[in-house]
């Protein structure tokens, strides 16, 4: 990476990871084959900040709770496991950091179901107030789940997708104020197509995002098109290539603004009906 290459910035970088946690039974001899977890699950991760820097945390994240031995009297509740994928964070932190400086840092919330106990819970690791001529520190707190949104990222943002989430109607979900913030030329850090994750039979799974905007045609009819967006780039899941050998892939997109586009689309028929 050349010195050019490191403020580049970019809106079509993923945000959510999946990461995937097994833990293998503990043993001092040489596996002719590979062990096969006893516990096999996934965690979710979402970050704000630097996306090349959050990629790498994510990554290494995943490099070790993917590879955890364990013994009948170890720790592997999701307390621990944080604790350990915080321990990750800072280290992975602090070395980017050398590199990017404050471009380094990266505020991450991960969360999962304890393989201990089925009970799940959500991190958040943060970097603290930077103090200049001191080593940086980190905080890792739990947040308890009610029924707030949690945020994270830019303040201005959140202090605008507060006051709309305040003033919004029950069909106004968090997908219709990210995209509100999302179009507002104000937060100029908030960008991008919207992602999502979903927590499901104790596991993490992502999901792609069903979009859809009014164009005119060369007659100057409007038409809704719909487009299927995944970790923030357009795929065509009906390409040919995608379905080689007769395989089916098996991705769900989540159509958030599906009642929005169906009460316009009524309300154009409408329109030349009349």
């Amino acid at each position: 990476m050349t010195d050019t290459d490191k403020n580049v910035t970019s809106d079509d970088s993923p945000k959510f990871f999946k990461i995937s946690v097994e833990i293998y039974p503990a043993s001092n001899e040489i596996q002719e084959e590979e062990e096969h977890p006893y516990i096999q699950t996934s965690f979710g991760l979402c970050f704000t900040g630097s996306y090349l820097n959050g990629s790498i945390l994510a990554d290494t994240i995943e490099e070790v709770l993917s590879n955890i031995q364990a013994t009948p009297l170890s720790d592997i509740s999701i307390d621990n496991l944080s604790d350990i994928a915080f321990a990750v964070y800072k280290q992975v932190s602090r070395q980017l950091m050398q590199i990017h400086n404050e471009k380094g840092l990266t505020t991450v919330l991960l969360g999962g179901f304890c393989p201990f106990t089925t009970e799940f819970k959500l991190y958040k690791f943060a970097p603290k107030p930077i103090i200049p001529g001191q080593l940086v520190d980190f905080t890792k707190s739990e947040i308890i789940l009610v029924n707030d949104i949690v945020f994270i990222g830019d303040s201005a943002a959140e202090i605008k997708a507060r006051q709309l989430l305040n003033n919004s109607s029950n069909q106004f979900t968090p997908f219709h104020i990210l995209r509100d913030i999302i179009k507002d030329a104000t937060f100029k850090t908030v960008g991008g197509n919207i992602q999502a994750g979903l927590f499901k039979a104790n596991k993490f799974k992502t999901f792609g995002i069903i979009e859809y905007e009014v164009v005119e045609d060369e007659n100057g009819q409007k038409q809704i098109n719909q487009s299927f967006k995944f970790r923030n780039l357009s795929l065509n899941l009906d390409d040919n290539e995608l379905r080689k050998g007769d395989l089916n892939i098996l991705k769900t997109f989540f159509n958030p603004f599906e009642q929005e586009w169906i009460n316009y689309f009524n309300e154009v028929i409408d329109d030349i009906e009349q």
